[in-house]
């Protein structure tokens, strides 16, 4: 059976109505309180690759533990610049060795999205150990700064039902109540993270792949960081800076790649894929790319819209400019920016 596909681009014309509203607001307390709560028994499950791994199980047990990393991540990196690397699909595939693919679905607002992933199965054919687990809900960003002065960004994801998002022959759908990382950024000092699952995968599994899962999943933070390294920054517009108007999609596509993730449309070329519409009073935004990474620069095209028209485009190094002018106002906008 073929695997679920993205849908169609039209889907992201309009912002969606929440039908669970109190879904993202709940994960979000459940991941600060295992974030900070002194109370949680966490058992420490050693350190690997320079993450500290723990485990929580409380009474009565749970499917699985609760699991938990905290880690740093490269210095030199702020959080807005290391956040796309998690949350873009086309990265996840690269530092999650269980994802098999993932798209959001709908999208609410700018920080607020529904989401479809799959996470690989153990086995192949007749010799299935365990079946692929797909999860659908809300994924999510939040910014706050401490009374402490530290500045919190959390992304996290949380299951949900829904009546368009039925269940996939082959799959088992598994329930993520969260899937959160915290990053903490402290003027002067590496991004410190911490990653937080509370899952249960539903079905039946091996107990001792789950204590594999539960001691691997929080490793995450580390391949994260590995991929910042070997790769640089990823393209981005920052997620917490002010954008007055409508996202439409954000995309991140691989070089080599033929066929957008997000939405199954063929691209002559990779690169981070904005469109959007923007209301009122004529502004600006920036793409952020890896100057180091694009030596030559950037190439920038318009797919939707008139350059000189409704936007203008200025370059330099790491960064590409987008002003939207009058004319622009309320337009559907389409921007792709790629390595020159």
């Amino acid at each position: 059976m073929p695997d679920p596909q993205p849908p169609p681009s039209t889907v992201f014309d309009t912002y969606a109505p929440i039908l669970h509203p109190s879904a993202f607001p709940d994960a979000l307390a459940l991941l600060k309180d295992f974030h900070t709560n002194p109370e949680i028994p966490w058992t420490s499950n050693g350190t690997k690759s320079d993450i500290e791994l723990s485990y929580y199980q409380p009474d009565p047990p749970l499917p699985a533990p609760v699991c938990r990393g905290v880690g740093l991540f490269p210095a030199g990196f702020t959080a807005e610049q290391i956040l796309p690397v998690i949350h873009q699909t086309a990265c996840r595939a690269h530092w999650d060795e269980r994802y098999k693919l993932g798209f959001p679905s709908l999208r609410y607002n700018r920080k607020l999205v529904r989401f479809y992933a799959v996470q690989k199965g153990v086995g192949e054919g007749w010799f299935v150990i365990v079946s692929p687990r797909d999860f659908t809900g809300y994924s999510g960003h939040v910014k706050e700064v401490g009374e402490d002065g530290v500045t919190r960004y959390y992304y996290l994801q949380t299951s949900a039902e829904f009546d368009d998002v039925p269940d996939v022959e082959g799959f088992v759908r598994g329930e993520t109540s969260l899937a959160g990382w915290v990053l903490e950024e402290t003027p002067g000092q590496p991004v410190k993270c911490t990653y937080i699952v509370k899952f249960d995968p539903k079905g039946s599994i091996p107990s001792n792949l789950i204590a594999q899962v539960v001691k691997d999943t929080p490793l995450c933070i580390a391949r994260v960081g590995q991929f910042i390294q070997d790769n640089g920054l990823v393209p981005h517009v920052q997620m917490h800076e002010e954008f007055p108007g409508q996202l439409r999609q954000e995309v991140l596509t691989e070089e080599a790649a033929e066929i957008n993730p997000e939405n199954g449309e063929k691209l002559s070329d990779g690169g981070f894929v904005f469109t959007f519409s923007w209301f009122g009073a004529p502004g600006s935004f920036e793409i952020r790319f890896d100057a180091t990474k694009w030596s030559e620069g950037a190439k920038v095209e318009i797919e939707e819209g008139v350059l000189g028209e409704d936007l203008d485009l200025a370059s330099e190094p790491g960064k590409v400019t987008v002003t939207v002018k009058d004319a622009g106002d309320g337009k559907k906008l389409k921007v792709v920016v790629s390595k020159a």
